[in-house]
This record gives structure tokens, C-alpha cells and sequence, in this order.
């Protein structure tokens, strides 16, 4: 018997599986590359999948990562050649519009540039006063101290190793149990 007639005698059953294999890691390799967006500029890829783990790189705004793995709290992403963990609600399935500025205290609680009204009862409030609602305060009695006090809050930034700190020491967003 030569080798030929081995392989015609298994080629019905050899092709249709080889197909199927084929197609088979096709399909799990489109299932497996989902592109994910970072929100903000600084969020850490880290080597493991915890906020205290070492920091290999920090990623920018709107660089888009392959996603290697879910987890419970960290997604294992490539980006940039370097593969690591990054806290999944650093990550966005849209690539964020730019904004000119980083969100502060709001963006590094929540992973959140802006909240838009539908998201946030008091959206009008995080958003600070506009030319009108501050003309609206002064015309309902509100004095100029406590209008100017609310344009000191919304000036307020926090320096992002600080609130790092502060989140850290207080178990908070990716340090979070």
C-alpha cells in the first residue's frame, strides 16, 4: 500500500475536519480581538492584574488596546508592543473625544472624562455655573461669595500622584476590594 492511497482512504473525513479547524480559529481569534479606547491620559498598564503591581508604561487618551484576557476587575491588553493589565473602567469600547484636559477628582473616581445630564442627577452641579445659571443665582439672592466659592471648586485640580495616593490609602476605584 503506498501513501497515496492512506490518504485518499482518510481524505473524506481529513478535509471536512481540517475545514472546520480552520474556520474554527478564525472565528476565535475575531471573538478574541476586541479594540478597547483608554479615557483618560495616565492610566496605568500594570504587570499584573492589580492596581499594585508594578507600572510598565502609562497610556494616553484615546490609545486603543487589544484586549488578551477579561478578568474580574483588570483586562490584559496589548498596546504599543507591551502587554499588561489595566483597570477595566479605564477603558472605553469608543475612542473618547478629545476634550483638551484631563477630569481631575471626577475622571480618576469614576474613569469618566465627562457625565453627561442623563448620568448624573446632579449633572448641572458637577458641571459648575454657567454664564447663566450665575446670573440666575445673583438674581435669586445668592451672594458673590458663595458664587465665587463655587468657581474655586470647579478650578480645583488635583495633582494625579496625590489622588493616586488618596485612592490607594482609601481602598478606592482600581485599589478597590
Amino acid at each position: 500500500m503506498t501513501s497515496n492511497n492512506t490518504i485518499s482512504r482518510r481524505s473524506p473525513l481529513l478535509i471536512p475536519l481540517l475545514t472546520l479547524l480552520l474556520f474554527g480559529l478564525g472565528f476565535a481569534s475575531k471573538i478574541s480581538a476586541q479594540t478597547l479606547y483608554v479615557k483618560k491620559s495616565g492610566t496605568k498598564l500594570q504587570a499584573s492584574e492589580s492596581a499594585r503591581s508594578q507600572v510598565l508604561t502609562t497610556l494616553n487618551q484615546g490609545t486603543p488596546v487589544q484586549v488578551v484576557k477579561k478578568g474580574k476587575r483588570f483586562y490584559q491588553v496589548s498596546a504599543g508592543g507591551k502587554t499588561g493589565w489595566v483597570f477595566k473602567f479605564r477603558l472605553s469600547a469608543t475612542a473618547p473625544q478629545k476634550s483638551g484636559g484631563d477630569a481631575g477628582l471626577l475622571g480618576a473616581l469614576g474613569g469618566r472624562q465627562k457625565i453627561a445630564a442623563k448620568e448624573a442627577s446632579s449633572g448641572s452641579s458637577i458641571r459648575g455655573l454657567s454664564p447663566i445659571a450665575e446670573k440666575h443665582a445673583k438674581k435669586k439672592g445668592i451672594s458673590e461669595t458663595d458664587i465665587k466659592a463655587v468657581k474655586q471648586m470647579e478650578a480645583f485640580r488635583i495633582d494625579p500622584k496625590e489622588l493616586d495616593k488618596f485612592l490607594k490609602e482609601g481602598k478606592l476605584g482600581e485599589y478597590g476590594q
